[in-house]
């Protein structure tokens, strides 16, 4: 893999100090997050995913514009009508922002700091690269894990507990998450490595690695169907002991150099039969009137 590794310092001193909101609870996603970029993707440009994994809940793509910043479209609990964040997003200018929980430290730990981070990058920032030198203020965020791509490159975020940090990118590889911290310099804020986290990243791995041919859209879907490791521990999750997380959705999008963004999306809300959508995300698309699309 190309990667560049920073440390938790990394642009601490140009952080933009933009207050967030405080958490009133956790919303834990144990998911599986993975990208890849450049010469390891079909047509040059980068593929992102994310397998949503949480208990039975329904969930929806909704188009959102903020009125003031870039409009996205998002995964959101249908529930709450957008009242939360996005689990997943894209704007209007091809960023893509996926997020995971940080299962490995304490419950009580992951609702420090400020929430809605996801929401703020995708409605104020145009690329992976204004993410990182502009100073997003991961360092006054909630722990968690981030995952953004543009049609450049991709990028990891870890934020851990206390205002730490650390960032991986790629512009001509591949890189994937789950649920514990991967950076050194954050190692020791893992308190308790899941068992499913640790599978599913080896997993994730093994599908990256070991195709040879540039990767493709339907390879990300080919992936995020994957049940090879049971009903617990698989990408694709069905649940084997009641009260355990399933998978309730895919995220995955295409952002060619020179194209619109493709997105496809499987739902597989409880109670109902699992639906897909693939569309591609052109200039009309997003002149489309807010409000939820599928």
């Amino acid at each position: 893999m190309d990667l560049h590794r920073s440390r938790s310092t990394f642009l601490i001193a140009s952080l933009i100090c933009t207050l967030l909101v405080p958490a009133k609870a956790p919303v834990l996603q144990a998911c599986t997050l993975w990208a890849a970029a450049g010469e390891r993707v079909a047509h040059g440009g980068s593929l992102i995913a994310k397998n949503r994994d949480w208990k039975p809940e329904s969930s929806h793509v909704r188009l959102v514009d903020p009125g003031s910043g870039h409009r996205h479209l998002g995964l959101y609990p249908t529930d709450e009508e957008g009242r939360r964040g996005p689990f997943a997003g894209i704007n209007e200018k091809g960023l893509v922002v996926v997020t995971a929980t940080a299962g490995s430290i304490p419950s009580g730990e992951r609702i420090k700091g400020g929430s809605g981070l996801a929401r703020k990058l995708l409605t104020g920032f145009s690329s992976v690269e204004e993410i990182l030198v502009d100073g997003t203020p991961f360092s006054r965020s909630r722990p968690s894990i981030y995952l953004a791509a543009d049609h450049r490159r991709a990028a990891w975020i870890e934020v851990a507990p206390e205002g730490k940090f650390a960032v991986r990118v790629t512009g001509g590889g591949w890189l994937a998450h789950t649920n514990h911290y991967l950076d050194e310099t954050l190692a020791g804020a893992n308190r308790k490595i899941g068992r499913s986290s640790r599978i599913r990243l080896e997993r994730i791995g093994e599908l990256l690695k070991g195709k040879a041919a540039p990767l493709t859209l339907e390879d990300f879907m080919a992936f995020s169907r994957d049940r090879s490791h049971g009903p617990d521990d698989s990408l694709w999750r069905t649940g084997g002991k009641p009260g355990i997380q399933i998978t309730l959705a895919s995220w995955i999008v295409s952002l060619p150099p020179a194209a619109p963004p493709e997105i496809f999306v499987r739902l597989a809300n409880p109670g109902e039969p699992e639906r897909e959508m693939r569309i591609a995300l052109d200039g009309p698309f997003w002149k489309r009137a807010d409000g939820r699309i599928f």
